[in-house]
């Protein structure tokens, strides 16, 4: 079940303001996806499409820098489950491995949103009735992993090819649709009907029908 709190610019963000350099983790986390073996073309295209995405919608979460620095680990180490299984369950995997890791610069509770955004990038989504780890963290934690999460499945959606060539252009929010326009280099049939199936968190979230137009 998805908190239904509304996004709004807040002054009291639900992760601590940030004080170390972000370096660090960003530098940890690389580190632990070259380890695992994760694709680094496709970790590193998902990567900037989740943050292109998440700058053209700041007016509507209203989500501050220390978000998106968990946003871009959460997307560096999406896919890292892939070491431990090749027949499914990643997305699992990945949310264990960075409950396991250290990463430097993060506390314990944003390590817990990291995992938890990594692990609902793919399949189920969020669910307090149902997912025990995604129970755990405070409201506004749910609340953000939802809006995180959200943007990473759409981006993953993007590069489902694994071919890196799709990049987000714009977005135009209207009052029944968020239409995001889409640039590529090639025919991208499959990364927008990869983005569409993965795409109903996010249109949640905004409270709008999501449309990808390249």
């Amino acid at each position: 079940m998805i908190p239904k709190t509304k996004a709004k610019p807040a002054t009291k963000s639900p992760v601590r303001k940030a004080v170390e350099n972000n370096a660090e983790p960003i530098a940890t986390s690389k580190r632990l996806a070259d380890a695992s073996n994760s694709d680094r073309n496709h970790m590193s295209h998902v990567t900037q499409l989740a943050l292109s995405l998440f700058d053209k919608l700041a007016d509507l979460h209203g989500l501050g820098t220390r978000e998106r620095l968990l946003l871009e680990i959460s997307s560096m180490l999406h896919d890292i489950g892939w070491s431990r299984t090749t027949d499914g369950g990643h997305h699992k995997h990945s949310r264990d491995m960075i409950l396991d890791a250290k990463l430097p610069g993060l506390t314990e509770d944003e390590r817990a949103i990291c995992a938890q955004v990594a692990r609902y990038h793919n399949k189920a989504e969020p669910d307090a009735s149902r997912h025990k780890g995604f129970a755990a963290l405070k409201k506004k934690e749910r609340f953000l992993v939802c809006w995180l999460a959200g943007i990473l499945r759409v981006a993953d959606g993007l590069d489902c090819t694994h071919r890196c060539a799709i990049r987000i252009a714009g977005c135009d929010l209207e009052k029944k649709h968020l239409t995001i326009s889409l640039a590529s280099r090639r025919e991208s049939t499959a990364e927008i009907m990869g983005a569409k199936k993965k795409s109903k968190l996010l249109g949640r979230m905004v409270d709008r029908e999501l449309v990808f137009r390249a």
